[in-house]
C-alpha cells in the first residue's frame, strides 16, 4: 500500500501540464455534451449533509475527490494505478485542495481500513470498470459507518455512456465497459441490508444513496 501525501511537493511546472490536460479533457466531455464537474457536483448533492471522513471508491482522474474536498470534507481516496493517482494528485494541487485529500493507493476488493470509520462512501463513475461488484460492495458496505452512513453509487446513464463512448472513438479508442450494471449494485447492497434513500437521474448519470439497515 502507497500514499501520496501533502509533504511530498510537485514541481511547478508539472502541475502546471496535468492541469492544462485536465481542462483540455474536460472542453472535449463538455463539447459532447457531459460537463465533469456539473455531474460531480449534482451526485454529491444527492448524497445531502455528511461528518466525519468521506471514501471515493476509484479515484480516477480525481474529478470525485477535488469536489469533495472543495466542500470542505476530510477526503480518502483509494485506486489501485500509482499513474491515475499521481495525475488527480497533481489536480488537486492545482485547486488547492491537496491539503484535505489522501491518496492511498490500494485494492477496492481490501481496503486497509477499520470498520465503520467513514461516514460516507462514494463509488461514482467505476462500476463499469469492475468485472465482479461484490468484493468492493463488500469491503464499502464494511468501511461505512453503520449509524448515519451512507453510500453513494453513481454511473453513467445510457447517454452518458453513449458520450463517452463517440469521444473514445474520436480517439482511436474503444471504452470498454464490463460487466456490472448500476442496478445490479443496488440491489447488491439491498442484499447486504441497505435501504435505498434516494435515486436521481441528470447530468448522464444515475445516483442512488443507500444506508445501513
Amino acid at each position: 500500500m502507497n500514499h501520496l501525501r501533502p509533504a511530498d511537493r510537485f514541481r511547478n511546472e508539472e502541475v502546471a501540464r496535468a492541469r492544462a490536460a485536465h481542462v483540455a479533457r474536460t472542453a472535449v466531455f463538455r463539447s459532447h455534451g457531459y460537463d465533469r464537474q456539473a455531474a460531480s457536483r449534482f451526485v454529491i448533492d444527492q448524497a445531502g449533509t455528511h461528518s466525519g471522513l468521506v471514501l471515493d471508491v476509484g479515484t480516477g482522474k480525481g474529478v470525485q475527490a477535488v469536489e469533495l474536498a472543495h466542500r470542505g470534507l476530510a477526503v480518502v481516496t483509494v485506486d489501485p494505478d500509482p499513474r491515475e493517482q499521481r495525475h488527480a494528485a497533481l489536480n488537486a494541487e492545482a485547486e488547492d485542495v491537496r491539503d484535505r485529500i489522501r491518496f492511498v493507493q490500494a485494492d477496492g476488493r481490501k481496503m486497509p481500513f477499520a470498520a465503520g470509520c467513514f461516514g460516507a462512501v462514494f463509488l461514482v463513475d467505476a462500476l463499469h470498470h469492475l468485472q465482479d461488484g461484490a468484493p468492493v460492495f463488500a469491503e464499502m458496505a464494511r468501511v461505512v459507518r453503520p449509524d448515519g452512513g451512507c453510500v453513494v453509487l453513481a454511473e453513467f446513464n445510457d447517454e452518458g455512456f453513449a458520450i463517452v463512448a463517440r469521444v473514445h472513438e474520436s480517439e482511436g479508442r474503444t471504452h470498454q465497459v464490463g460487466p456490472v450494471t448500476f442496478d445490479a449494485a443496488v440491489d447488491d447492497f439491498r442484499g447486504r441490508g441497505f435501504r435505498v434513500q434516494s435515486t436521481a437521474e441528470s447530468h448522464v448519470h444515475r445516483v442512488a444513496v443507500l444506508a445501513p439497515d
